[in-house]
């Protein structure tokens, strides 16, 4: 017996989960209502059960526009926030989905007279009129919202072709024509440019957290394949005369201090990084490993020239090699060891 409850357990489990996987199917990935296939199909439904219903077509205006001022990801907020809006205003049993771009649909079943339907788009744009969708960077934005009565012999393709002309005779008498802008996207490769780029404030070596260091320097080793471009990586550490490691009230300031050299010394298109409490991590780019050795010496030189006689720094310097490419299997779960170190030396 407890077999049987263990397996229907189970089967009601993937039963729920396959359901939950076919409703997040139905869903549009941008508004997170029903995409357009989902909204007809329920509206063929709703249709079949019932002879009258009123069909409310909304669009977003000036879109386009918003588009091209702000950018597309600015324009799908606004499309978000649209769609919320709508949840808010409809009842339980309408249905609501994205028509496409930037219409959406409202299936009302049982509604029966237009004035209704005329009513409901009233309160629709009235709604964005007093409160304007504000979408992403507080975009104000407006709706207009046509309505069609259902006719016998109406499908419900019928019903979105009439509601579609509809709309567009609407926006043709109210000037709302939409704007055919000129080539969009390159507005949004221009503002995505100007996020991207940096504007260096000083002269000198780009410093980075670890992790971030660690992509860029695996960017070079694909790189490499291709281009055979030389880079050098350089492990310096702070010592005593002996050797040894700094007590730790003695490395704060030295670390301080020796990361302004490494800045000052090294080249713009050059990166480092805190490794450790003690150590600095740094990549030259277009350099040997021979160059590298001859780098860590000016770093020396600079550092040793704010009187630091009893502290030297210990460097070690290897060039970069191309990633390579393997391929794992079930069997091989080995990793190959890390390159070992191939120059060590006093600075």
């Amino acid at each position: 017996m407890r077999g049987n409850t263990q397996f229907n357990e189970t089967g009601t489990l993937k039963a729920g989960a396959d359901k939950k996987r076919g409703e997040m199917r139905e869903l549009d990935y941008l508004t997170g209502i029903l995409k357009k296939s989902a909204a007809e199909s329920r509206m063929t439904s709703a249709m079949n059960r019932n002879r009258s219903g009123a069909l409310v077509l909304c669009d977003v205006n000036r879109l386009r526009q918003i588009n091209d001022q702000y950018g597309h990801p600015a324009g799908d907020e606004c499309l978000k926030e649209a769609a919320q809006v709508l949840t808010y205003m409809i009842r339980e049993n309408d249905i609501l989905g994205r028509y496409g771009g930037d219409h959406f649909l409202i299936f009302i079943p049982n509604c029966q007279e237009i004035q209704q339907a005329q009513e409901i788009c009233e309160r629709i744009e009235k709604r964005f009129r007093m409160n304007g969708g504000k979408g992403k960077n507080e975009i104000a934005f407006s709706v207009t919202a046509v309505s069609v009565l259902r006719q016998p012999g109406d499908t419900c393709r019928s019903l979105l072709e009439r509601a579609d002309a509809e709309l567009r005779r609407r926006k043709s008498d109210t000037g709302g024509r939409k704007s055919r802008g000129q080539d969009h996207y390159v507005k949004d490769a221009r503002r995505i440019r100007k996020d991207l780029i940096e504007q260096i404030r000083k002269p000198g070596a780009y410093c980075q957290d670890y992790e971030t260091f660690k992509g860029i320097y695996r960017f070079l080793e694909r790189g490499i394949i291709r281009s055979g471009l030389k880079a050098c990586a350089i492990l310096i550490s702070v010592v005593d005369g002996q050797g040894r490691s700094l007590q730790p009230g003695e490395k704060d300031d030295q670390m301080e201090r020796l990361g302004e050299d490494i800045h000052s010394t090294l080249r713009i298109g050059d990166v480092y990084t805190r490794y450790s409490s003690s150590q600095y991590l740094v990549l030259v780019i277009d350099t040997t490993e021979g160059q590298g050795d001859r780098i860590a010496e000016r770093i020396r030189g600079k550092f040793q020239a704010g009187g630091q006689e009893n502290d030297i720094l210990v460097h070690h310097c290897y060039a970069l090699q191309p990633a390579r490419i393997v391929e794992l299997t079930e069997q091989d779960h080995s990793y190959a060891a890390p390159e070992k170190l191939k120059r060590r030396s006093k600075a």
